[in-house]
């Protein structure tokens, strides 16, 4: 080819190419604006603790109910360390550590003194926390018997301030 050949393609190229349209000065781009806020919501979700037991906190009674001790089967909560709960029974004697274990024994306490109570109308469950005890073993302990006892009344958290 020669040169005058090429000089004619590329004026013929240059002729195809269309002018690109200029945008209006009210117009602005936002997908740049749009990419940022998605990486931020992905980092804070990523980066986010998703844990609602460890964050709650077991809220003051304003006004309470007297509930008594013999009419229910009584469980008491001790601080034990970090996250971690001492469960008892009503005459202080521990449940397992092991959380599943602890949570077959507490069903098995439960039932025998629901089922002791024969004279009495023993049909609740009185939960007495320490106010130090992370609001994750009081639920967790309230989850086992609301789970293993679907006719129990009520269930009754006790928080012990001093």
């Amino acid at each position: 080819m020669s040169n005058a050949q090429l000089d004619d393609l590329g004026q013929d190229d240059d002729a195809i190419l269309l002018p690109r349209k200029k945008r209006d000065d009210e117009e602005m781009d936002i997908t740049p604006m749009i990419d940022i806020t998605f990486l931020l919501l992905i980092f804070f979700v990523v980066a986010s603790k998703m844990d609602p037991t460890q964050i709650g906190t077991i809220p003051e009674a304003d006004n309470g109910l007297a509930i008594s001790a013999k009419d229910s089967a009584v469980i008491f909560i001790k601080p034990g360390g970090e996250d971690e709960a001492i469960v008892e029974r009503l005459d202080h004697r521990e449940f397992s550590k092991d959380e599943q274990t602890q949570a077959s024994e507490i069903i098995e306490y439960v039932t025998a003194e629901l089922e002791k109570s024969q004279g009495r109308n023993k049909n609740h469950v009185m939960i007495m926390g320490d106010k130090d005890v992370p609001v994750g073993q009081v639920t967790r302990v309230q989850k086992i018997i609301g789970d293993a006892f679907d006719d129990l009344e009520q269930t009754y958290i006790a928080v012990k301030e001093d």
